[in-house]
């Protein structure tokens, strides 16, 4: 991600600062990079298409050539003669798959055997000599699949299942980044948001208690009558009421924020994070033809269901072929040495020994063949399946698109109408302040164009934080929200 280490970067002078005064400030941006770099959740799913790799690895393992070495010995005891008879055998070989399923192996068998003389009916004894025959074989040896594992799609399955499932872990990893930046914008939306609330509830509170200090002057000269001290005291202490609700908002606003940017268990409840107001957002513009294409090019779910699908059409294809007869060719050639000793027997079978040969074929048909049947039908339903996920997954884009678009324009319109209703409010309230200080208002009026104007603050704040957090979800919604904030996640998918 190379935002995301330039921000973490500029961000690590601060960070270090901030443990040992258990203070953070942070940026928008700079929340973004930290919650990418010390979330959990992204370091746990950040190892899925590492080990999605391996699979591949794992997969092509196919291929690999594979060396053998096997030693046999058998003796069979005559307890008649008191001779035994006794094999030996050694065998080297060297084999592999090829992509298209021929299986090829180089082999070098000797087997020596120890064979007694037969009886000799002449003298009527048993021979005394023995027989001793060395058979060395070199050569190689194919089988070629024509009928079920033929060809290249007959071995190479399991890697393309392979690839398109790293895709998938890919994606999910893309989808856990999408994620935790729009949560990351929500969050600290809402901290903003509460932050002003907050702010905002104190000075309404201040301004009450203010009013009841000038309250209290007034009576003192006989402008004002007693029961106007009575409301600004009951005003006064109802605000401070909204005051104690604000700071307990402010506080768990801080924790869904520092659930996501902060890693320390133990400090994580004595941090103090302090954010910087959020720039004020821009209008935007959404188009539903448009954005649904990029849904389709860069949403991470889209495409993890298309590997998905592809995932299904492999495994329809294995299944159908598996369900085939197996008709195997064979053959092989390689020299002979047959001799007493077992130097010349190999010397001969690697020069001038005796050519040996074989062709051949193996048939197998099972029936009725209810397992491979089985397994194809299975195939074919879960490929339908897929298809239909897929198909519900555009409609599912299209609707989100849409709501999020709605809620888009119309969190735009509250702010517009919020700030006239502010802007209104304002005016208000200074107009019956002059006309109080006139001694041709009342307080009750006063305290309540007060708290008017603090709804209207209060509304505005709102409705400018659910804008972002609208725009950051229509931007999630089309798959373009990394590319808004100038995030790459570096590294190969497949």
């Amino acid at each position: 991600m190379s935002k995301l280490k330039q921000l973490s970067g500029a961000m690590v002078p601060l960070l270090f600062g901030s443990v040992q005064a258990q203070t953070l400030t942070l940026s928008m941006d700079d929340a973004i990079a930290s919650a990418l770099d010390r979330n959990f959740a992204i370091r746990i799913e950040r190892i899925e298409p590492e080990i999605a790799r391996e699979e591949i690895r794992s997969a092509s393992g196919l291929y690999d050539p594979v060396l053998e070495s096997r030693y046999f010995y058998q003796r069979d005891e005559d307890s008649v003669s008191d001779r035994d008879h006794e094999v030996a055998s050694v065998e080297m070989s060297v084999g592999a798959t090829l992509p298209w399923g021929t299986q090829i192996e180089g082999s070098i068998l000797s087997t020596d055997s120890t064979t007694p003389e037969p009886f000799d009916p002449l003298t009527n004894e048993f021979n005394q000599n023995i027989q001793t025959n060395v058979r060395s074989f070199a050569g190689i040896s194919v089988r070629q699949p024509i009928l079920r594992g033929f060809g290249l799609d007959g071995t190479h399955t399991q890697v393309r299942i392979a690839r398109e499932s790293a895709e998938t872990s890919w994606q999910g990893f893309r989808a856990r980044v999408m994620d935790t930046v729009q949560s990351t914008i929500a969050a600290y939306q809402g901290l903003y948001f509460a932050q002003e609330n907050l702010r905002i509830a104190e000075r309404n509170r201040d301004l009450a208690v203010q009013l009841l200090k000038d309250n209290r002057k007034r009576v003192e000269t006989g402008a004002m009558a007693p029961l106007d001290i009575v409301q600004a005291e009951s005003e006064a202490a109802l605000r401070e009421v909204s005051v104690i609700s604000a700071r307990a908002l402010l506080r768990q606003a801080q924790n869904g924020l520092k659930q996501l940017v902060w890693d320390n268990p133990e400090s994580v409840l004595d941090l103090n994070l302090k954010i910087l107001p959020p720039e004020e957002p821009a209008f935007f513009a959404p188009d539903l033809a448009r954005d649904y294409q990029l849904a389709m090019e860069n949403l991470p779910e889209y495409i993890s269901t298309e590997s998905g699908l592809r995932i299904r059409q492999w495994q329809v294809k294995e299944a159908r072929r598996n369900a085939l007869p197996q008709l195997d060719l064979t053959g092989s050639y390689g020299h002979v040495g047959i001799r007493d000793d077992l130097n010349d027997s190999i010397s001969d079978a690697f020069g001038d020994g005796e050519k040996s040969y074989s062709v051949g074929a193996v048939l197998s048909i099972p029936f009725p063949n209810r397992s491979r049947s089985a397994e194809r039908t299975q195939a074919y339903l879960r490929r339908n399946q897929a298809k239909m996920e897929l198909n519900q997954l555009e409609q599912s884009i299209r609707i989100e698109l849409d709501n999020a678009s709605t809620q888009l324009k119309a969190d735009w319109e509250r702010i517009q109408a919020a700030r006239k209703a502010r802007e209104l409010s304002e005016k208000s309230l200074r107009a019956e302040e002059k006309k109080l200080r006139a001694g041709t208002s009342t307080t009750f009026v006063v305290l309540r164009l007060q708290g008017d104007l603090a709804i209207a603050e209060i509304r505005e704040t709102n409705a400018l934080a659910d804008y972002s957090i609208a725009l950051a979800r229509y931007h999630r919604a089309r798959g373009k929200i990394l590319d808004i904030h100038n995030i790459s996640l570096e590294g190969s998918r497949k």
